[in-house]
């Protein structure tokens, strides 16, 4: 088990891949498809953010974080975290979605999500970081992006949704970045042994420069 939470990231490729392939093959209505669609790019989201180039948790560390520690055993972030982080960010946010067709704000919060994406590698992180390119930008402007904008140009109609969904979608937002990403359970992950993030994932583009300074 611990080997393959070691390569987290390069299963989510496979998982991806699966995604597509439902979301491609299985009958289903559109929004359920953008959602499964939305499922598979993220896959592949965390691959390019992880795997190759990879580099986020370095990004993560100095935009989101606010430090400029370059020892990554100092980040209270592994392989162990971050997988409980981002694939518990696409369960909660996407498969519940899914199972709860329903629940209309959950849904919403799944398609504005896409838009967060966009902004924090589109404008967020190349402003913070003084570079155009950054760690996942690639899957997230042109992969969630288009997602995204399609669901609101052709999906979305007026009165599909009332002021109080979009107010419940925000929150449900909000609770599951806490939960995946700064509840007490992410941080006590961070602290396991045997997860160590190697220096592709943790530095990506930035290696040489970090490690050699």
């Amino acid at each position: 088990m611990e080997k393959i939470i070691n390569q987290w990231y390069n299963v989510s490729v496979y998982l991806a891949g699966a995604a597509a392939l439902v979301a491609i093959l299985v009958p289903m209505d559109i929004t359920a498809r953008l959602l499964w669609a939305s499922i598979s790019i993220l896959f592949l989201h965390f691959f390019e953010e992880f795997g190759a180039p990879g580099g986020f948790p370095f990004m993560g560390m100095k935009v989101l974080m606010g430090s400029s520690e370059t020892d990554k055993t100092k980040w209270n972030c592994n392989n162990l975290s971050s997988m409980f982080g981002n694939w518990g960010f696409l369960c909660l946010l996407y498969v519940a979605a899914l199972l709860l067709p329903g629940v209309r704000f959950l849904t919403l919060s799944a398609m504005l999500f896409l838009f967060a994406e966009v902004f924090m590698h589109l404008l967020l992180f190349p402003l913070r970081l003084k570079e155009f390119y950054n760690p996942g930008q690639i899957t997230g402007v042109l992969g969630l992006g288009i997602i995204g904008i399609y669901y609101f140009t052709t999906v979305f109609e007026s009165g599909m949704y009332v002021w109080y969904d979009y107010v419940l979608a925000v929150l449900w937002f909000i609770v599951v970045f806490w939960f995946c990403f700064r509840s007490p359970l992410y941080w006590g992950l961070g602290k396991k042994d045997g997860y160590e993030l190697p220096d592709q994932t943790a530095f990506g583009q930035w290696e040489k420069r970090v490690l050699n300074k």
